[in-house]
């Protein structure tokens, strides 16, 4: 690597929501801004998480010195256990918050690690060549900050996910001063957060979703149990209902893991102000009246096995939910989940619920964004003037319209890259950047949980994907080891395949044995041979007929 140059490889996040990761490569070492998951789309079965690619840091593990943490969300520490296992000696960097819950992740994956706490306006160093600070951002989870890294190849700033909130609920301000300050000093390249660059003007506080909760708590609505679902990381969201509860008079009951987890955290830590009292075990649950109760709880994306879904259909064993009862979605809509939520809400109101949500139209907010609109993500660009500008997380018109705004505010339009993952970010001293494509190895990895987080491959990827369009067809027989002659079968067994009725299935029987006859003696003794035959004619007989080529898995006995 070139001395004096400051190499930037998004390996996540870029053109795409999740799995944020981003390599600094100067001087010999290696610094790792979070290491993010994503969850797959549908159409990818059997798969439970996607993780970056990691081919790239593994090439260089040498260097590697040290990872710093923006905040706690999946998408930003989700992928760190598995990056943990390549590389178990290096430090990870993060606040208070942060560390507990990457703490607890690396517990259920039996990893301990170096963790070291950074506080905002504190300067660490990793390595010799590399500087860093921790910068205070509001966000949807406490305790979130941005990065000021400095190499002799100039002042780099990360913001992390960031809003601009002048009333947050923790009264925990962006840090204007100090990035102010940082731009007096020159900045060379600042990477902000992109996910909400295609909305305008500013976004709405925080504390105003608490104002508006507490009005419904106090509302017609509100006749029987209050249900809350919401992500469990939006510690200040789930302030804003233990406030609501508590005024009016109503005892709290967790359901779901994280849920669980991330407010015993911030209790824990000092992030969360409720008496303990009142909270209730959900077995106690049915000694409380519909009225004195509000349930907190997981599953607003519509996950299949959430304690909202349990609750939705009734399966959940310790709290039901009933007429009158108010459910309150108090999240955004990520994209893909429309129809996951809709189902849910279609079997919630079966059961006599009244649903708010984001797009109930009932004049209530019940969410706001921890995300930068337009005009906080000018603000920002604005405090700290940078050189350059690399417009970070978000798909790649959102990176786009994020750069447009760079380019009004001032930037260079020279200076306005827009990066993809594995493409190179290259800054020297006291000129702009410059972007190499495709520099570097970058992709996902699919895992599977059920397969103690076993990577699912391309290949198994794409047999899944044939199984699930045309199903499978077994074709059975049994040969003599010495002559080759058929002992038993053609024998075909269908699952998921179309047209399986008698009629077709016995053409498949004789296409199956007409192949056999066609072998010579020699040939029928040898596997590969016998099972492609059955495999090609039995196809065949599908392909014609529907013109489906579903899978056909022979199976060849010899006695």
């Amino acid at each position: 690597m070139d001395m004096g140059k400051l190499q930037i490889t998004p390996l996540g996040g870029l053109g795409q929501f999740g799995m944020n990761i981003t390599a600094f490569r100067y001087d010999g070492q290696m610094i790792i801004v979070d290491c993010g998951m994503m969850f797959p789309d549908e159409d990818l079965l059997g798969v439970d998480i996607a993780i970056p690619d990691l081919t790239y840091i593994e090439d260089h593990r040498d260097e590697l010195i040290g990872i710093v943490l923006t905040h706690a969300h999946e998408d930003h520490v989700g992928a760190l256990p598995y990056l943990l296992r390549e590389f178990p000696d290096a430090a990870v960097c993060g606040t208070r918050f942060t560390l507990a819950v990457v703490k607890e992740k690396l517990a259920e994956h039996g990893i301990s690690a170096d963790l070291q706490t950074a506080e905002p306006r504190t300067m660490g160093m990793v390595g010799n060549h590399i500087d860093f600070e921790p910068l205070q951002v509001p966000h949807s989870v406490p305790d979130a900050v941005g990065y000021a890294l400095l190499t002799d190849a100039g002042l780099v700033i990360h913001t992390g996910d960031f809003k601009v909130d002048w009333s947050p609920v923790d009264g925990k301000l962006l840090d204007v001063r100090r990035f102010a300050e940082l731009g007096e000093t020159g900045v060379a390249c600042l990477l902000s957060d992109s996910t909400n660059a295609e909305r305008e003007g500013t976004s709405i506080s925080e504390r105003e979703v608490g104002e508006s909760l507490m009005r419904i708590f106090a509302g017609p609505l509100a006749k029987g149990r209050i249900a809350v679902a919401m992500f469990g990381s939006n510690i200040h969201r789930v302030q804003s209902v233990l406030r609501a509860a508590l005024a009016h008079n109503r005892k709290i009951v967790m359901l779901g893991r994280s849920m669980q987890t991330n407010v015993r955290l911030a209790l824990d830590l000092g992030y969360l102000r409720c008496p303990p009292d009142s909270f209730v075990d959900p077995e106690a649950a049915g000694h409380f009246s519909p009225r004195e109760l509000v349930v907190l709880c997981t599953g607003a994306q519509g996950e299949p096995r959430s304690a909202l879904a349990r609750l939705a259909l009734g399966e959940h064993p310790m709290v039901q939910l009933e007429k009158n009862d108010l459910v309150i979605l108090s999240s955004r809509v990520i994209p893909g989940n429309d129809r996951a939520i809709g189902n849910i809400i279609d079997h919630l109101v079966r059961r006599g619920c009244r649903v708010l949500s984001g797009s109930s139209g009932s004049g209530e907010l019940v969410h706001t964004s921890g995300h930068a609109f337009q005009g906080e993500q000018r603000m920002m660009i604005d405090l700290v003037r940078p050189r350059s500008f690399v417009p970070i997380h978000g798909e790649y018109r959102m990176l786009a319209a994020h750069a447009r705004t760079a380019e009004a505010a001032g930037v260079n339009p020279l200076a306005c890259v827009i990066a993809e993952d594995g493409d190179a970010v290259e800054l020297r001293k006291d000129e702009i950047v410059a972007v190499v494509p495709h520099a570097v190895s970058a992709g996902r990895r699919y895992l599977d949980a059920r397969g103690a987080f076993a990577d699912v491959g391309e290949v198994a990827l794409r047999d899944r994907q044939l199984l699930a369009e045309t199903g499978m067809l077994v074709c059975f027989c049994v040969l003599d080891h010495k002559s080759g002659e058929v002992v038993r079968g053609p024998e075909l067994f269908g699952k998921g395949v179309a047209g399986l009725d008698e009629s077709r299935l016995a053409q498949g029987r004789q296409a199956a044995l007409d192949a056999l006859a066609e072998l010579a003696p020699a040939q029928r003794t040898d596997h590969g041979i016998v099972e492609e035959a059955l495999r090609r004619a039995v196809r065949s007989v599908w392909k014609k007929g529907l013109e489906k080529r579903p899978m056909v898995l022979p199976v060849v006995l010899e006695m």
